[in-house]
């Protein structure tokens, strides 16, 4: 019994999480395996000792002497895994109270970003003002062009947007959820020929197939984006 404590006490009293307290168990559980493989062999060594096989005193002296040891390993094991639960518990409140600052840190971030977001579509709604603006501008010198019989000063507005938006895109993020999918598209819409900010688009979804008669309107009134 001496030599089980001088084994494993001191591993018993350094260990502090739940993982070393599961390593002190398995070596005890290990020493007492092997002590109940003794006890079997002793217990056979009785059986042959009362029939004077052997020193039957000494032999049930080691008998009790390894039967006290199993029952200290026991007591040991249990004492042992009562304080491995106790320290799970006590890391699982840790693990759980470090995700909530994390959690919270995250929280921060995304509001922020989220007032970035909400910062750059009131910047990119007042581009599009402007760009209106510019537009028409533009489209009321074309007709001053065509008045003034110089086409060839007039100004493709759908080339100028087309050449401005012309580029590379990102690549969405293969886990993005639905409602980002959706927005990712309507946003490429403006930037993708048939896009709510092309021309043609306006003009084919503006012309009827069937003029009414008297009805003075023609495609080529209509607003080029």
């Amino acid at each position: 019994m001496t030599l089980l404590l001088s084994a494993h006490t001191e591993a018993l009293h350094a260990a502090r999480t739940s993982g070393e307290f599961a390593a002190v168990i398995s070596a005890l559980d290990t020493d007492m395996n092997s002590a109940i493989g003794r006890k079997a062999e002793l217990e056979r060594a009785e059986d042959k000792a009362i029939f004077g096989d052997g020193d039957l005193a000494e032999v049930r002296a080691d008998l009790a002497a390894c039967i006290s040891e199993i029952a200290l390993y026991e007591k040991a094991i249990e004492g042992a895994d009562i304080r491995r639960i106790e320290a799970a518990k006590n890391e699982a409140a840790i693990d759980i109270e470090a995700l909530g600052k994390d959690a919270k840190a995250k929280a921060a971030d995304l509001s922020k970003r989220w007032r970035r977001v909400a910062g750059l579509i009131e910047e990119v709604r007042g581009e599009l003002f402007d760009c209106d603006a510019l537009k028409r501008s533009l489209m009321a010198t074309d007709g001053d062009f065509e008045r003034a019989r110089r086409p060839d000063l007039r100004i493709n507005l759908n080339s100028v947007r087309r050449e401005a938006m012309a580029g590379k895109r990102a690549a969405a993020p293969e886990r993005l959820s639905r409602p980002a999918v959706l927005v990712d598209k309507t946003l490429l819409s403006f930037l993708s020929l048939g896009g709510p900010l092309d021309g043609r688009a306006t003009v084919r979804a503006s012309v009827n197939p069937t003029v009414r008669k008297g009805d003075t309107h023609h495609p080529s009134q209509v607003e080029e984006a």
